[in-house]
């Protein structure tokens, strides 16, 4: 609990984290959409969700498996998370422009429901569950219900894959786009990163949450939101969006992780 109370005062981190999240992350993927994605729309907006509507709760699982600081990246996945509500429709607002506009207030609900209803109906839950049945029979029931959330958005793709199987059949270069801009989109983010956690002077175990915090984009929440304001094509591109991420964060942890560290070893 003191460790986690001295992560709360992270100032430093926390601040550069939401700078990168949500200054250069949303730029970033702006211009990239803008070069190579302004004869497909959707794709275009897709690109534009990935930048302005960040990751939260996996940045502490993936500080886990890295070694890092779980205390700090908690904190930094909290904070992201209760400013996603205000943030994101504001630059995905900026970003996407004539005539792709969404209705802000609209989006400002709908996040507010994507993530509030959840947190209050899981700790309801919660609640209820270990007051009926006791702590031994919840914890159990950890290793069924992460499955249904995981065939939730698996049914999510299915539908969108299927909705936009004739176009990808007919254009199947969108395909090529939605994983040349994706990754670039990674690769910058990465190096600009980098820069900054030099600058800052992060040692491994904050930096490679700052890493994360820069690169690392939320799956369900953008994917919700797609699925709601956008057609098909959105959605297929935030779907396809997961095989690259987690492939690129664990080539972060293993392949260059040795790299890594020796880069933030002050």
């Amino acid at each position: 609990m003191e460790r986690l109370k001295d992560s709360a005062k992270n100032f430093r981190l926390i601040g550069a984290s939401l700078i990168y999240a949500y200054g250069i992350g949303p730029l970033v993927a702006y211009l990239v959409a803008k070069h190579l994605l302004l004869p497909f729309p959707e794709l275009y907006a897709a690109l534009i969700l990935v930048g302005t509507i960040p990751c939260s709760n996996m940045i502490i699982g993936w500080s886990g498996i890295a070694g890092a600081s779980v205390e700090d990246a908690l904190i930094v996945a909290v904070v992201g998370l209760l400013t996603i509500p205000f943030l994101s429709p504001l630059l995905t607002g900026l970003y996407l422009g004539s005539p792709l506009q969404v209705n802000l207030a609209k989006l400002f609900l709908a996040l507010l429901g994507y993530i509030l209803m959840p947190m209050a109906l899981g700790y309801y839950t919660r609640r209820t569950i270990i007051r009926r049945k006791g702590m031994p029979y919840f914890k159990s029931l950890g290793q069924i219900l992460p499955g249904f959330s995981a065939l939730g958005i698996v049914l999510i793709v299915f539908l969108a894959s299927l909705k936009s199987s004739k176009i990808v059949l007919r254009e199947p270069v969108i395909l090529g786009f939605i994983a040349v801009s994706l990754l670039l989109f990674y690769l910058i983010q990465t190096i600009l990163a980098l820069i900054g956690l030099k600058i800052l002077r992060f040692g491994y175990e904050t930096g490679f949450i700052f890493l994360l915090a820069a690169i690392a984009r939320s799956q369900a929440i953008s994917l919700a939101v797609a699925a709601t304001f956008f057609g098909a094509l959105t959605t297929l591109a935030i779907s396809f969006k997961p095989v690259l991420q987690v492939a690129y964060i664990l080539m972060l942890i293993y392949p260059m992780g040795d790299w890594l560290r020796r880069f933030m070893k002050h």
